[in-house]
């Protein structure tokens, strides 16, 4: 059973009436640049769990990953609403509210969240330095130590069957998330979403290992991660005096070296290995799924990657500019899975049956102001790239 066996995005950022019909376990986006990928999987994560502020703020960033500049944490939230950043002073027109619904066995069937701008007085950065100043005789006023910061508050409704629940955040520009709670839905769909430059942050691959450990999956990522590097023994989390937790990978030839030593390739697969946890049972969202991965692992990694995602009764979307990939991600669903035995653990790679994955590619394709979208199941897509070659991106 799919957790979502249709999406539909009527609104959010610059996508309009987008539906993605009978979805399946593993689903492959492709088209071109700008014609809506990502957004389809930020719009999905934030489906998950819609009443989580942190999801909002790290969705609403993600694209500013290590960018020199970036805009404030209002802005970006901005975006992620139809229309940009149009201003809006009393509450959002219907034509700039996010609006989400689905069917299958999540049981929020619907989100939708609007915002408005407000703006309050904060105290300066030396405020109470200031205080003291002023109460010791010297020049100045408190009006001084002052000043105005423009700031957003999101409305957020999920809805479910017979119930509806809300909530509201206020995202103060360079300051603290403030939060104005109404109250909270009992439920929500695990969710990992890997974007391109993932693999590159340390705080990203340090809570995903955290993740690894929780669940007792240590034993599988580091058998993956030895697959492409058999001199990997070990991989633990090391905190420095004063420093930030770092991966620290044991290694047979280089002793203890921090991850970041080791090439994009390995920490891409490290990340993508370690996601798996805070995922099962709900959704793996993989932007450029052949990101850093020379095509002579590409294959192998898909495999595990789908393994992994059907063992663990993940659904899997993801985004690919590559016809090598999409041409693999054909052969590991046609050729078929490993399935697990009934009594083995939902991590385990015992041996057992082989089936074909449920595979489904879409291909997006933007024309002026849409976005259309063309579905092919994986036997009119093996179809059409094997006995006819044609271009399916």
């Amino acid at each position: 059973m799919n957790h979502l066996d249709e999406f539909t995005i009527h609104q959010f950022r610059g996508v309009h009436n987008l539906r993605l019909a009978g979805l399946g376990q593993i689903n492959l986006l492709v088209g071109d640049n700008n014609s809506g990928k990502t957004s389809v999987l930020e719009a999905l994560s934030l489906y998950a769990d819609p009443l989580n502020w942190r999801r909002w703020s790290s969705i609403a960033s993600m694209r500013e990953t290590g960018t020199l500049s970036s805009p404030s944490m209002t802005e970006k939230l901005i975006w992620l609403f139809p229309g940009g950043n149009e201003p809006i002073d009393d509450g959002a027109s219907p034509n700039t509210k996010i609006i989400l619904s689905s069917s299958g066995s999540f049981p929020v069937n619907g989100v939708s969240a609007d915002y408005e701008n407000f703006s309050e007085i904060v105290q300066s950065e030396f405020a109470q330095l200031s205080l003291l100043r002023i109460a010791e005789g010297e020049s100045g006023s408190l009006e001084e130590r002052e000043r105005e910061m423009e700031a957003i508050k999101i409305h957020v409704t999920a809805r479910i069957p017979n119930e509806v629940f809300e909530e509201t955040f206020a995202f103060p520009v360079n300051k603290r998330f403030i939060s104005v709670r109404s109250s909270r839905a009992s439920t929500f769909l695990p969710s990992q979403l890997i974007h391109p430059a993932s693999h590159r942050l340390a705080t990203t691959t340090s809570q995903l290992w955290s993740d690894v450990i929780n669940a007792e999956t240590k034993i599988e990522a580091i058998k993956l991660l030895r697959s492409f590097d058999r001199d990997i023994e070990d991989v633990d989390i090391i905190v420095s005096h004063g420093d930030r937790p770092t991966i620290s990978v044991k290694h047979r030839k280089l002793k203890r070296a921090p991850l970041s030593t080791f090439g994009d390739g390995l920490r891409r697969i490290f990340t993508l290995a370690t996601a798996i946890p805070g995922a099962r049972k709900g959704l793996l969202l993989v932007d450029e799924l052949e990101m850093a991965i020379h095509t002579g692992a590409l294959r192998q990694t898909i495999d595990w990657l789908v393994n992994a995602s059907i063992q663990n009764n993940i659904q899997l979307f993801c985004t690919t500019h590559s016809l090598e990939t999409v041409d693999t991600v054909l052969d590991v669903a046609q050729k078929g899975v490993v399935i697990a035995p009934n009594d083995a653990p939902a991590s385990s790679f015992a041996q057992g049956t082989k089936e074909g994955a449920n595979l489904v590619i879409y291909r997006l394709r933007k024309d002026e102001d849409n976005v259309t979208i063309t579905r092919f199941d994986k036997e009119s897509a093996t179809r059409l790239r094997e006995e006819l070659g044609l271009e399916i991106r």
